[in-house]
C-alpha cells in the first residue's frame, strides 16, 4: 500500500490592524485585525497595539483552495509590553479557530491552553519606552481539522494581564511581533 503525501505547506502568516480596510464574514463584522502572508508597505496606515486585556481576533481573509486541512506543529509568537506604566502578565492563551460564513459560527480548532507567567513588564517614564516581551508558542495539531469552501482561519489571543499591557501587531518587516507557523495538507 502507497502512503499519501506527507509533506506540508507552511503559511507562516503576521498579525496587522488596518485604519483603513475591513472585512466582513461570518461573525466578523467591519473586522480590521488580519494575518497577511507577507507585511504590506510601511505608508499603509495601521493601528501598532492593541489592549492586551481584550480578546483579540486576527482573521485569514483568504481561501487556500475548496478543501484544505490543519495538521503538525504550529509554531508562533506574541508580542506584550507595557505601555504608560509597568504591566503585570500572568498568563496568555493562543487559540486557532475557524469561522463560518454560513452557519454565522464560531469552532475552537487547536490551542495552547492558559500558559503561566509571572512577568512585570517595566516603564520607562523618561523616555516613554515599555519593555516588551515575545512569548513563543507552538501547538500540536495532530488530529487533523478539515476546512472546507465556507471556512476561514482566525487566531484568537487571550491575556490576563492588567490595563497597561499591550499587544503588539505592528507592520513591521523587521520585528515579528504577532506571528504564526501553520501546517497545511492540501
Amino acid at each position: 500500500m502507497i502512503e499519501g503525501d506527507e509533506m506540508r505547506y507552511h503559511l507562516e502568516i503576521y498579525g496587522i490592524d488596518y485604519d483603513d480596510w475591513s472585512i466582513d464574514f461570518g461573525t466578523f463584522s467591519d473586522h480590521t485585525k488580519v494575518m497577511l502572508e507577507d507585511y504590506i508597505s510601511d505608508a499603509t496606515s495601521c493601528t501598532e497595539t492593541s489592549a492586551a486585556s481584550d480578546t483579540n481576533e486576527f482573521i485569514f481573509p483568504f481561501h487556500i483552495k475548496k478543501k484544505y486541512f490543519i495538521e503538525g506543529i504550529i509554531l508562533g509568537q506574541i508580542t506584550l509590553a507595557s505601555s504608560e506604566a509597568t504591566s503585570h502578565v500572568t498568563s496568555y492563551r493562543v487559540t486557532v479557530c475557524k469561522t463560518n460564513d454560513n452557519t454565522d459560527t464560531n469552532t475552537e480548532l487547536f490551542t495552547t491552553g492558559w500558559v503561566t507567567v509571572d512577568d512585570d513588564l517595566s516603564w520607562d517614564a523618561a523616555y516613554s519606552i515599555g519593555e516588551e516581551r515575545v512569548y513563543a508558542f507552538w501547538i500540536d495539531a495532530w488530529d487533523y481539522v478539515e476546512l472546507g469552501e465556507y471556512d476561514r482561519m482566525f487566531i484568537r489571543i487571550e491575556t490576563n494581564a492588567d490595563n497597561n499591557c499591550v499587544l503588539w501587531h505592528s507592520n513591521d518587516s523587521n520585528f515579528n511581533d504577532l506571528y504564526i507557523d501553520i501546517p497545511l495538507r492540501l
